[in-house]
C-alpha cells in the first residue's frame, strides 16, 4: 500500500471521529455539516481541531482510567451514546 494513501485514510477517520463528538456536542449541526466545516478550514485551523478534540477524548480517557474499570466502562458507554 502506498504510504500516501494509509496517511490519507488515518486522517479521513481522525476527522470522522472529530466531527462525530463535535456533532453530537453542537445543537443543530449533524454529522455532515461539521465534517464540511472542518473541511474548509484552512489547515493550521483543521489539524487543531482535530487533534484538540482527540487530545481531549484521550485526556478523559486518562481521567477515567484513575477510577479503574467502572471508570473505563462508563467512559465508553459515553462516548457511545455521544456517537450515536
Amino acid at each position: 500500500m502506498n504510504r500516501n494513501r494509509i496517511t490519507h485514510q488515518l486522517w479521513t477517520r481522525c476527522r470522522d471521529v472529530a466531527a462525530a463528538l463535535i456533532a453530537a456536542c453542537w445543537p443543530g449541526r449533524d454529522f455532515a455539516h461539521v465534517t464540511t466545516l472542518i473541511d474548509k478550514a484552512p489547515n493550521g485551523t483543521r489539524n487543531v481541531i482535530v487533534f484538540g478534540t482527540l487530545g481531549a477524548l484521550f485526556a478523559a480517557s486518562i481521567g477515567a482510567a484513575q477510577f479503574g474499570l467502572i471508570g473505563l466502562c462508563l467512559f465508553w458507554l459515553l462516548v457511545i451514546w455521544l456517537i450515536r
